[in-house]
């Protein structure tokens, strides 16, 4: 009798940790999967780029992603969404990759590196030699700012890139760069979004610390 009344307050305790662990996401849109994104905005060129993912909850988990959403005339926002278990797991090795994107209406959900929607389209940037000869993408003065919000950082892309990652489009299959610049393997990614793969946030927090702590607060 004793052992059950210990195991119905074990059960009691982890319910009670996963609702303190998963709290209310009132507000927040729902992504179920990839066409979800298509009601996420109305812009007719929009590209949004996964930079950092979230699991809450002990026992009921919920998920969530988080990204930056980018649309003509430097329109930037960072959005956070509710995400089906599915669709989160399914993008893990996305991180930093633009996984949606929409050309005047035309959609796109192969994961491609930020930014190839703009790339030879003459109102956002040209094809400009530089100082080796070799032919990058420079984006007009308008879009200066398009570098930083799209992770690049001094990286700039050039005719292979373009012509390689229209290559992997008609195939359908993932681009991670020439040399694999993006992604979570990706030096460019791992700089320009830190906090998915900072140290603190990836350690898994063990059972037995939970319970400790939760004593603590509650008893």
């Amino acid at each position: 009798m004793y052992k059950f009344f210990i195991y119905s307050m074990l059960v009691v305790l982890y319910l009670g940790l996963a609702k303190t662990l998963s709290p209310s996401e009132l507000g927040i849109t729902y992504l179920q999967n990839e066409k979800g994104f298509s009601k996420l905005t109305d812009k007719p060129k929009v590209t949004f780029i996964l930079i950092d993912t979230h699991v809450t909850g002990f026992l009921i988990k919920t998920f969530y992603q988080k990204y930056r959403v980018i649309s003509d005339y430097e329109e930037v926002e960072d959005l956070i969404v509710r995400s089906s278990k599915e669709f989160t797991q399914k993008n893990l090795d996305n991180i930093g990759l633009s996984i949606y994107r929409r050309n005047d209406g035309e959609e796109s959900f192969v994961p491609m590196p930020p930014g190839t929607l703009y790339l030879n389209d003459p109102e956002f940037g040209d094809w400009k030699k530089n100082a080796d000869g070799v032919t990058e993408w420079r984006f007009n003065k308008s879009y200066q700012n398009f570098p930083k919000y799209l992770g690049w950082g001094d990286f700039r892309p050039d005719e292979q890139f373009y012509n390689d990652a229209q290559l992997k489009l008609r195939l359908g299959e993932s681009f991670y760069g020439n040399h694999s610049e993006f992604g979570p393997e990706g030096t460019l990614t791992k700089k320009a979004f830190p906090h998915f793969f900072s140290e603190e946030r990836r350690k898994k927090i063990e059972l037995k610390t939970l319970l400790i702590d939760y004593f603590k607060e509650n008893f």
